[in-house]
């Protein structure tokens, strides 16, 4: 039986599908393997757990799987793809392909077409590919200096927004959310949680501004809006290289915080409406593993270890 292992390794989770050529036929999910965030030890052993749990519940065997493709944020990085080639060839037989998370997703979206994806889940990228095959990027430069619009942009946000609008005498029910999230009992010791080494997981504040909102909170429908126009100017930064005398055929999103927030969602389709009015933004939601197995079995002639 020759069968295809994906996984899409993201800052929250890692999931592991296996397929054939036609279906998948099992799926598991495990605890994030972003080594970079619980360390390398930790790491492999949810890379190492989810593999597993996929071929459990697929009813397959490592023999089997004839290529394997991981999309990986951080992918580009030496460290990071030998660590994920490693570990996997050591659980598997068949060849290894490496990309980037964004990649597993645009594939997912277009089916190796043209489009723009904006990713938004604990990070963000936004990634395109025009019809001649050239492709560019926007954002996506790590939690301190970048992934504007994301979970941790989000999350930072708030607690800096909630501190600033204590200061200036404004009450909002995201102080409540935070101080409850982080078990604080005063905003200085939300403003030490924050501050700490290692830092806290921002991007889990995320369905605490998401039910703000939802409550009508005006800190945290503002802090949603913002977080659509980030997005939807790192999306046209990417329709600008690629499409300098016209249009993509089709922007689509993925990743937790575009699937969850319909305020975010709204901001992106009103942007592109008036600035591109001859598209429009998918609701469709992507699963990205689905991309990975299209790599997968794209390679299942020409095995190899690749960005």
């Amino acid at each position: 039986m020759t069968l295809y292992l994906g996984i899409d390794a993201g800052g929250s989770k890692t999931e592991c599908a296996i397929a054939n050529d036609k279906e998948v036929l099992g799926r598991f999910t495990a605890g994030t393997c972003k080594f970079q965030r619980v360390g390398r030890e930790a790491a492999t052993a949810s890379l190492q757990a989810t593999v597993r749990g996929a071929l459990h519940a697929a009813n397959s065997n490592a023999n089997d799987i004839r290529q394997s493709c991981i999309g990986i944020s951080g992918a580009s990085q030496p460290e990071v793809r030998e660590w994920a080639t490693h570990t996997l060839t050591s659980l598997l037989s068949g060849g290894v392909t490496v990309v980037g998370d964004n990649i597993i997703a645009h594939e997912a979206a277009f089916e190796g077409g043209a489009g723009v994806l904006i990713v938004a889940g604990t990070g963000s990228i936004v990634y395109g590919r025009n019809e001649r095959g050239e492709v560019a990027r926007a954002g996506g430069w790590g939690p301190i200096v970048s992934d504007e619009g994301s979970g941790n942009w989000i999350g930072r946000s708030a607690v800096r927004d909630v501190l600033q609008a204590l200061d200036g005498g404004t009450q909002t029910a995201l102080l409540e959310a935070i101080r409850q999230a982080w078990s604080a009992s005063s905003r200085e010791e939300i403003a030490r949680i924050a501050n700490g080494s290692p830092a806290p997981d921002f991007a889990a504040l995320f369905p605490r501004v998401l039910a703000a909102a939802e409550s009508g909170d005006t800190l945290a429908l503002d802090l949603l809006d913002r977080a659509g126009e980030q997005l939807a100017q790192l999306a046209l930064i990417v329709i600008q290289k690629l499409w300098l005398y016209g249009v993509p055929g089709r922007i689509a999103g993925a990743g937790g915080v575009l699937n969850h927030s319909a305020q975010i969602r709204g901001i992106l389709q009103r942007t592109f409406r008036a600035e591109c009015p001859q598209i429009e933004y998918d609701n469709k939601v992507i699963d990205p593993i689905l991309g990975a197995l299209f790599i997968a079995r794209r390679a299942k002639n020409h095995p190899s270890s690749s960005v």
